[in-house]
Order: structure tokens, then sequence, then C-alpha cells
């Protein structure tokens, strides 16, 4: 199957379950929308993806696990596509720009950061299946992490986030700065392992999430 082909589908996948998608969902909500105006969301939205993935050719759809990964990001995990698609195309042009090199074959969409440091090359991003930087610390992992859990994986990540930083904060302004005070540490706060790319006070925070410890613990580059 040639890539123009493999793009093809991809559009006409992705607008098809998209409208699908925006017609139930309305429907279920007792129809904030008229049902055209459903429609028209999810048909923009499915086309949009799909364009920027088929033309990027990121699903290999001339073979099993590449229409495993389309199905699964426009069904299970479709809450995690729009995500990823809306925040990353918000965030990652600021920073790169849509790369085939990077996305081809892979099932998600990549972004090549501008220039040869800063974001997206010591720091990589996924939101979804929309990336920064490509593939490495653990980012496609990431990306398996949201099929699995599909719409419960954002939700465990923002809890997750919540609670890390109450413990984080609690400790901090309590017995962690009795502590710093003492001398006996010299930071009031909980501190990430030297691996983690976010240090600080947010660093443990952000390291100490489940998703993150599953990334940094597997070994995945």
């Amino acid at each position: 199957m040639n890539d123009a082909l493999k793009g093809f589908l991809t559009v006409v996948v992705a607008i098809g379950l998209s409208i699908a998608w925006a017609y139930v969902g309305n429907e279920l909500a007792d129809q904030p929308l008229e049902p055209g105006g459903a429609i028209a969301i999810g048909l923009a939205f499915g086309l949009l993806y799909g364009l920027q993935a088929g033309i990027l050719s990121s699903y290999d759809l001339g073979a099993g696990t590449g229409w495993l990964k389309l199905l699964v990001d426009f069904t299970w995990s479709f809450p995690n596509t729009v995500w990823g698609f809306v925040i990353g195309n918000l965030i990652f042009w600021f920073f790169g720009y849509p790369s085939r090199a990077l996305s081809k074959g892979v099932g998600w969409i990549a972004f090549k950061p501008y220039g040869s440091s800063g974001f997206g090359h010591n720091v990589l991003q996924t939101h979804g299946t929309v990336n920064l930087g490509g593939a490495g610390q653990h980012e496609l992992l990431h990306v398996l992490q949201a099929r699995v859990f599909g719409p419960l994986f954002l939700p465990i990540y923002a809890v997750n986030y919540v609670i890390n930083f109450v413990i984080q904060l609690i400790w901090t302004i309590t017995l962690g700065w009795i502590l710093a005070a003492a001398k006996v540490r010299d930071t009031a706060y909980f501190r990430p392992p030297a691996k983690s790319v976010v240090s600080g006070f947010f660093g443990w925070i952000y390291h100490s999430t489940l998703f993150e410890l599953w990334a940094y613990e597997s070994g995945n580059p």
C-alpha cells in the first residue's frame, strides 16, 4: 500500500469515527447542539487530524498494528486524541514543525524542534498522540499508556498531580521547612531524582505521578 492511499484511508477513518463520536456524544448529552452542528464539529476535527496524520504517514495502514493504533485512537482513546491534537497544535508550533521523518509509521504526530537546543531537545513532551521532539525519554510509552487506559488516562494524571501537589506543599511548609531551617536538609521540598527532566519544587510532583514513574523505571530511552 503506497503512502497516498494510507493517507487517504487515515482521513476517511478519522472523519467517519469523529462524526460518530460527535453525534452520539451530542445525543447522550441531550442534544445541546443541533445534530447538524455536532456532525460539523466531528467532521472538522476528523478532517484536520486526518490530514495532518495522513500527510505525515503517521499510521502504517499496510500493517495490522497501524490499523489497531488508528482505531484505538478514535475509539477507546479518543478523549486523549482530541486533547493531544488541540493542546499539541496550540503549543508545539511555537517550538517546532510537523515532521514526516519523526512521524512516519510511528502512530503519532511528531514535531521537530527548531534549532539545536531548548524545549524539544533536552525536554521532550507528548500529549495524546501529538509529540514534540520525537521518540526518546519514554515518550512512546506515554502514547501506549493513553491507548491502554483510554478515557481514564487524563483523569488519573490530573488526580495524581493534585495529590502530589498537596503532599509536597504540606511537607514543605511543615516538617520539611523545620528540617531545612535546622540544616538537616538543603531544601524544604522533596527533590526528584537527577534523571528527572523537571527539577525544583514541581520536579517531584511531576516525577512521582504514576505514569511518569512507570515511564522512568521502564528504561525506555
